[in-house]
């Protein structure tokens, strides 16, 4: 559980800067979203039917730069920063996590924080 808390923070991280650098990029041609800023390395595709695509992404099955700098990218952040979350809580707080071993499945169950003895 370590290294997926590890690895969805160095995601978060790298989306955030991706993300920054496409503000700073927008915010200095005047919120231009018609220019390109040749910075995303991240392919965006906008509705249902491109996924099912396999090959050469085609331009016009993009999001624009707009729905990608706006909408697209703040929410991926938004979904890794919540696992990245519930990773690190599994982490950091295993006392409250009980891990069983079925087979080959591992599932950890909360048993929440153990009461103090009232007597």
């Amino acid at each position: 559980m370590t290294f997926l808390f590890i690895g969805l923070t160095v995601l978060l991280v790298l989306l955030a800067i991706g993300q920054a650098r496409e503000l700073l990029f927008y915010r200095n041609n005047g919120w231009d979203f018609s220019a390109d800023s040749n910075i995303n390395w991240l392919k965006i595709r906008r509705g249902r039917r491109p996924f099912l695509e396999f090959g050469p992404t085609l331009p016009e099955n993009l999001a624009s730069n707009r729905q990608r700098v706006c909408f697209a990218r703040p929410f991926v952040m938004f979904c890794v920063g919540v696992l990245a979350a519930g990773a690190g809580h599994v982490t950091f707080h295993p006392e409250q996590w009980r891990k069983e071993v079925n087979g080959s499945k591992v599932t950890y169950r909360y048993i929440g924080t153990p009461q103090t003895d009232a007597h």
